[in-house]
């Protein structure tokens, strides 16, 4: 026998090998999303959150040396509380405080998340207790729905999306048969694609009303809303899979797991580490949170950032899946990503 040679491994070996390397992979993911999880989540605290001030312009100059001086605030002097109000609806800031005689009153917006209300609230008790004086109700400017009254339906609903959109996107690649790359089976994967992103802003709408999410938005401005969320997750996540093949769905569980959790639908972008917010505004999840929240709470709020992030992510995507379709390689062979749902069984190679 050669000096050389190797026994093959039994399948008692062969097993205890792939079960100690599920065993840690399965320990190395905990881990790591244990760790990003409680990292980012475990005590939020503000980060230049916007507050706006309404009061003597000598108390209001005050309080904003001592509000920013360690990071935490980034304050707007307004005229009055006409105007402060105007720019919590239209999220100049996240809400504000009104040094009266009588005491601090907090102006909150309750649709804007509970983190920044509550923060806000607290700091008006804390001044107020520290000039010794009456404590104050505060004044919710745009509150949430009786219907949604601790403000998880915005995370729920872009979990929907998230999830969904990434098991579409595969599931149409899939589902129809192989074909050779072709104008015609380009053109059908991104209406497969666009018909999908209908679909679920349709289902969206419908599990949304039946709850009473959204009853006082405007119906076909939520409607357009999650066609682009859907869209953009669906469709990156389909182009990340023509590109890079199998590898490319890991960006549906990234948007799950990761893009989700620094959306802002939860934890404000604000209250999260510098990096992770800025990553999180532009993602999918991270825009598609911004405009559902806009849109149903806040449509005085300018949305362009998340409009950009969101065409970026569906144009882009879908101009990949089409032109990659389109182009015909040497052999012409089909890729691992390929629908017709225009003529799915009538080509050539499925013809005896």
């Amino acid at each position: 026998m050669s000096l050389t040679s190797t026994e093959p491994l039994s399948f008692g070996a062969r097993y205890r090998r792939l079960l100690v390397a599920v065993v840690f992979a399965g320990a190395l993911i905990q881990l790591g999303l244990g760790s990003f999880y409680l990292g980012v989540g475990h005590s939020p605290s503000p980060r230049d959150l916007p507050v706006g001030l309404v009061g003597p312009a000598a108390h209001t100059e005050t309080l904003t040396t001592q509000l920013q001086a360690d990071g935490s605030f980034a304050t707007t002097t307004y005229p009055d509380r006409a105007a402060l109000t105007e720019a919590i609806r239209t999220r100049e800031v996240a809400g504000g405080l009104d040094l009266t005689a009588d005491g601090v009153v907090a102006i909150t917006a309750g649709a804007g998340g509970a983190l920044p209300a509550g923060t806000i609230k607290t700091l008006a008790a804390e001044i107020n207790r520290q000039q010794g004086l009456p404590q104050t109700l505060p004044d919710d400017v745009v509150a949430l729905s009786d219907d949604d009254i601790n403000g998880a339906s915005l995370g729920y609903i872009l979990q929907v999306l998230s999830l969904g959109g990434s098991i579409a996107s595969l599931g149409i690649g899939r589902l129809m048969p192989r074909v050779p790359r072709s104008v015609r089976r380009g053109l059908g994967h991104v209406g497969a694609l666009l018909a999908y992103a209908v679909a679920s802003a349709l289902i969206v709408l419908l599990f949304s009303s039946f709850f009473g999410i959204g009853s006082s938005a405007d119906t076909l401005t939520l409607f357009w809303t999650y066609f682009l969320v859907s869209l953009a997750i669906t469709g990156s996540t389909a182009g990340f899979v023509t590109l890079f093949g199998p590898i490319g769905s890991l960006a549906g569980g990234f948007y799950f797991l990761i893009g989700a959790t620094i959306s802002g639908a939860s934890i404000p972008w604000t209250f999260l580490p510098g990096f992770w917010a800025g990553l999180g505004e532009w993602l999918p999840t991270g825009g598609g949170a911004q405009l559902i929240r806009n849109s149903l709470y806040f449509p005085a709020a300018t949305s362009t950032t998340a409009w950009v992030c969101l065409g970026l992510y569906a144009g882009l995507g879908t101009l990949v899946v089409l032109i990659w379709n389109i182009r015909r390689n040497r052999s012409d062979a089909p890729s691992a990503v390929d629908v017709d749902v225009l003529y799915p069984i009538t080509h050539e190679h499925h013809r005896l």
